[in-house]
């Protein structure tokens, strides 16, 4: 097969390909002997279609449910041996048949993107988990994917989008989510509110859209306003909030809280009783102390926290009130920067149109902070913007004296899920800074956290936990539209026989950027790059593959 012959799709088709597939616990379990094993090509029918894998993305996750086996969340109640699962969802893909029903939408030649977290009549069926994922040389897409809630989870692309450019959309999509609402900032239409305690000092100023409030013990003054509001409302004194969520959240739990004046143990009680996207909202001008918060409910159920001293209710929701974005020419720390999703950040933040005016870069060894030191501190000085990289490892006083120096920060972007790390983190922020979850700890892992700085300096903790459809149309548009160099993150290439060693090496961090496999190399090994791009690629696909 020629170069030519690939990117044309004009191919012959093989009879067979080669995969990788998880059959158990730990490494030994992934492939046959180190290798792939072959398998019949697949046959497609009417609403399918065969598509080749042109690159795929290596994810840490896909080196967690290696390690985790049937431990894995996806994975739990599954006999891996008896049904063992193909990972690999960070995919550039090429149309090579189409199905007889979808000859309109599709065609021969045609590239696509792929969003991985897929939902289908209401559940989830995410590739490389749940579904047949793209450690392969060529995999079908059928209704789940095609015709899923969103519509076709399958992107088309431009042709002038290198492979890896495709294949790293995916992981480039979680990090442009990181910046835009996972958590509700307003009350739910429809939900069920519970109020709870007693305060004069604020005003229900702001219509409630709920379909049921539940009120407990609460003013007399608050009574009456929701007495004006339209929404239904049941009057229980008496009830805690798990005690609410269970007689009035049908198991599901509640979904808007607003508690005045509470204890810290309130606040943890109705975290706790939050029902999935609920939002807590804590009004008070006295200070409850420091409460235990779920940090994982954060991240992996979008739960939001809020907060206000001051007497309007309606001021503490909407975006206004909720950033979510770096603050423009603020002070944003990186912590954990020196893998490929913290150099994406780095790399995410330089490219806005209006960047940070400081950038603090942290990685435990030195080796990876000269890497990110190398990379950034140029571009950072293009752009106007002052690049710190600290190793707290070696020098353990050196972050806290330089954010101090500064302020405090407006951002802080937690790359690596450590509880005790995340725990140090609310103390570095300045008034109305955020700190943004993007790695997650599992749910049940708490922080003590000094609610004061809720209340009275609008600090923030937010997460978010993979992405959309339109999160990765859009890092592909501001690729096409040479905004965002996407694969000058990528640190090794290697072909389809060397998946489990590039598996290895992210579990060793031998690399500092990402790893890009395609499949079309064959059993090249791994090999180290800088600076790829789409001429780089078409060389070495020209160079493997002839022309």
């Amino acid at each position: 097969m020629s170069y030519r012959a690939y990117i044309t799709a004009s191919q012959s088709i093989p009879r067979a390909m080669r995969s990788w597939y998880l059959s158990g616990r730990g490494m030994d379990s992934f492939g046959q002997h180190d290798q792939p094993i072959s398998e019949a090509l697949p046959e497609i029918g009417a609403d399918e279609l065969l598509t080749r894998v042109d690159a795929i993305g290596i994810c840490a996750s896909d080196a967690k449910m290696i390690r985790l086996g049937d431990e894995y969340p996806l994975f739990r109640g599954r006999d891996l041996a008896a049904n063992p699962q193909r990972l690999g969802h960070e995919l550039a893909l090429t149309v090579l048949r189409i199905g007889a029903a979808l000859s309109g939408p599709y065609r021969v030649g045609q590239r696509l993107g792929l969003q991985p977290d897929v939902y289908y009549r209401g559940e989830r069926s995410a590739i490389g988990s749940m579904m047949a994922g793209g450690y392969t040389e060529y995999m079908t897409l059928g209704e789940r994917i095609l015709r899923g809630d969103a519509g076709s989870y399958a992107l088309p692309v431009d042709d002038s989008l290198s492979y890896a450019e495709v294949a790293l959309s995916e992981p480039w999509a979680c990090v442009e989510a990181a910046f835009r609402p996972f958590r509700r900032l307003n009350l739910l239409s429809g939900g069920l509110l519970w109020i709870s305690g007693h305060s004069d000092d604020f005003d229900l100023d702001m219509r409630l859209p709920s379909r049921l409030v539940v009120a407990s013990d609460i003013s007399a003054r608050t009574g009456e306003q929701l007495a004006q509001q339209q929404a239904p409302v049941i009057t229980a004194d008496g009830l805690d909030a798990a005690q609410a969520a269970q007689r009035y959240g049908g198991g599901a739990g509640i979904d808007d809280i607003i508690l005045f004046e509470p204890t810290a143990r309130q606040i943890e009680g109705a975290q706790r009783a939050l029902a999935r996207r609920g939002a807590l909202t804590i009004a008070g001008t006295s200070s409850p102390g420091a409460a235990g918060i779920d940090i994982g409910r954060i991240h992996y159920d979008f739960s939001g926290i809020m907060g206000t001293a001051q007497s309007s209710l309606a001021a503490v929701y909407g975006e206004a009130a909720n950033r979510s974005e770096l603050q423009p020419g603020g002070v944003t720390l990186v912590h954990g920067a020196g893998g490929s999703m913290g150099q994406m950040h780095i790399l995410r933040a330089l490219s806005l149109a209006d960047p940070p005016r400081v950038i603090i870069a942290t990685n435990r060894g030195r080796q990876r902070l000269r890497a990110l030191e190398a990379r950034f501190a140029p571009l950072a000085a293009q752009r106007g913007v002052e690049f710190q990289a600290i190793s707290p490892r070696e020098n353990p006083n050196q972050l806290e004296a330089a954010v101090a120096s500064l302020g405090g920060c407006d951002d802080i972007l937690m790359i690596f899920p450590s509880l005790a790390e995340t725990q140090r983190m609310p103390d570095l922020l300045r008034t109305g800074g955020v700190l943004n979850l993007f790695a997650g700890v599992p749910p049940g892992q708490e922080i003590r956290l000094d609610i004061d700085r809720i209340l009275r300096d609008g600090l923030r903790i937010i997460g978010s936990s993979g992405s959309s459809l339109a999160d990765q149309a859009r890092v592909l548009q501001q690729t096409a539209a040479g905004q965002l160099d996407s694969a000058g993150i990528v640190s090794a290439v290697g072909g389809l026989g060397a998946v489990k060693a590039a598996l290895l090496a992210v579990n060793a961090r031998r690399f500092a950027g990402k790893i890009v496999i395609y499949p079309a190399l064959g059993d090249m090994p791994l090999r180290p790059v800088s600076n790829w791009s789409k001429a780089a690629e078409t060389a070495l696909l020209r160079e493997w593959l002839g022309d």
